[in-house]
């Protein structure tokens, strides 16, 4: 499944844990190709229900229900700032936190929408190994699951954003161990981004219950705010692909770069 789509023009899929992920993961990957012209979907496994509950022990004003659909407005948003519509936004609606409860429903999800999406080009999820955080990691997991069921082939872009520091500044934890090695002789690529910083920062802002005092009861954000400035001011997105897959859209980045390393 090659062909013209090695140009970096075909469709795009973003598999984000919960409303957030996707634009701490890529979102500058994304507002480059929504600006592009090249069709993303943005797809998320979980509600986002639980942010406030399960890190901040906040369990009213939101209630999980209520901020079920509030950070559903809010992803819509920032999928907007990006350069998407509400029609590329996906939502499998599992119960943030706890998709373990249900992943033999979320992989058939999951494999369906990829079987519809045959021509995709490109997959951006999180690393089912590296990932430290559960829905972050099953999620990983049932993607790469799906694409291998299936036979399809697009360039793979893993990303990590829970990992030891993550968890630390979060001061939350939500661990299950992996159950497969890393993919064979993997590495990491890094694209630059700088110049959709800006729209990175809008989406991100969006996410309200997630960067801002949302509830009377909060005396820090869900996302700590030393957390969300690196996320903002770093220049570049980090991936981690295989062997052969150095692409056009990574042509100028560099394995293993540092945080500046060269992009597109």
């Amino acid at each position: 499944m090659r062909g013209e789509r090695d140009g970096g023009r075909g469709p795009v899929v973003v598999f984000a844990p919960h409303p957030d992920d996707e634009v701490i993961a890529c979102g500058g990957v994304i507002a480059r190709y929504a600006a592009a012209g090249v069709p993303v979907t943005i797809v998320f496994a979980t509600d986002g229900s639980r942010s406030h509950s399960a890190v901040l022990g906040v369990h009213d004003d939101p209630t999980p229900e209520e901020l079920a659909v509030i950070r559903r407005g809010e992803a819509e948003a920032a999928a907007k700032a990006l350069g998407l519509g509400p029609k590329d936004v996906v939502w499998l609606g599992h119960v943030d936190t706890l998709l373990s409860a249900t992943m033999p429903r979320f992989r058939a999800e999951v494999t369906a929408l990829l079987r519809e999406r045959a021509d995709v080009a490109e997959v951006y999820f999180p690393h089912e190994v590296r990932e430290l955080n559960a829905d972050h990691r099953l999620t990983g997991e049932a993607v790469a699951d799906a694409l291998a069921e299936l036979g399809l082939t697009p360039r793979l872009r893993r990303y990590v954003v829970w990992d030891e520091d993550t968890e630390a500044a979060f001061a939350f934890t939500n661990r299950v161990a992996p159950d497969r090695p890393c993919p064979e002789g993997e590495r990491r690529a890094r694209t630059d981004v700088s110049a959709w910083l800006d729209r990175k920062r809008a989406a991100l802002e969006e996410h309200r219950t997630q960067v801002t005092l949302f509830s009377p009861a909060q005396r820090r954000p869900v996302v700590p705010e030393e957390f969300a400035r690196r996320v903002l001011t770093r220049r570049a997105e980090e991936f981690w692909i295989v062997p052969g897959d150095m692409t056009p859209a990574f042509r100028h980045a560099r394995p293993g770069a540092g945080p500046e390393g060269d992009g597109p």
